[in-house]
């Protein structure tokens, strides 16, 4: 069965576009078949992306963008936005988006966080929680090696699809981790970095 996070999907495009308001800001979104939630934007997304917490001067990686809502939203809020995704329709998508909405600070890199130089001061992803438990972790490690000293990343899940789990392995990872939202089934959570022997440097852009 194929999934939102596969690579190089095989299902026949069609391409449809929606609208939504997130943040004070009207933006469209091309979607397509072989994409996560691409008839509407997801309450999940949608939480998460209303949650996170950013400012002008901040570097900001949206992990698992998809067409791209929360990287293309937080754009307007960031120093520059880089969207990551290993789902080449995806994309795809997110970079025909980042025109669509007239965005100069967002680019897309298609891949996994390795393929990301560290740097970043936020990071925030809606991890897909299909791809099983081990995936979800892994990509919480290897984000958080891409994280700044007191960088922060933000996390979404289903309280019945395993936030408690994932919130206990942030614990591990990080010194300081809480729920910044609490709403519909959902949580967000919160974990910030704190390393003194890690070096604060610039990524690369998309």
């Amino acid at each position: 069965m194929e999934h939102y996070f596969t690579h190089r999907p095989t299902s026949e495009e069609k391409v449809n576009e929606i609208t939504e308001r997130i943040r004070g800001h009207q933006l469209r979104f091309k979607t397509s078949r072989g994409v996560f939630s691409r008839q509407r934007v997801d309450f999940g997304t949608k939480l998460l992306t209303e949650s996170v917490s950013v400012s002008s001067e901040d570097w900001f990686l949206d992990v698992g963008c998809g067409y791209g809502v929360i990287g293309i939203t937080l754009s307007f809020l960031c120093r520059y936005a880089v969207l990551l995704d290993v789902n080449e329709r995806a994309c795809r998508l997110a970079r025909k988006n980042i025109l669509l909405n007239e965005r100069e600070n967002a680019g897309v890199i298609c891949g996994t966080p390795t393929c990301v130089r560290p740097g970043f001061d936020v990071i925030a992803m809606n991890p897909p929680i299909r791809a099983g438990k081990q995936a979800v972790f892994n990509l919480i490690a290897q984000g958080k090696q891409l994280l700044n000293v007191g960088g922060t990343m933000y996390v979404v899940a289903r309280t019945k699809q395993g936030a408690k789990s994932i919130f206990s392995y942030l614990e591990e990872e990080f010194p300081h981790v809480v729920y910044v939202a609490l709403k519909g089934g959902y949580r967000v959570m919160a974990a910030t970095r704190e390393n003194p022997d890690d070096s604060v440097i610039s990524p690369v852009k998309g």
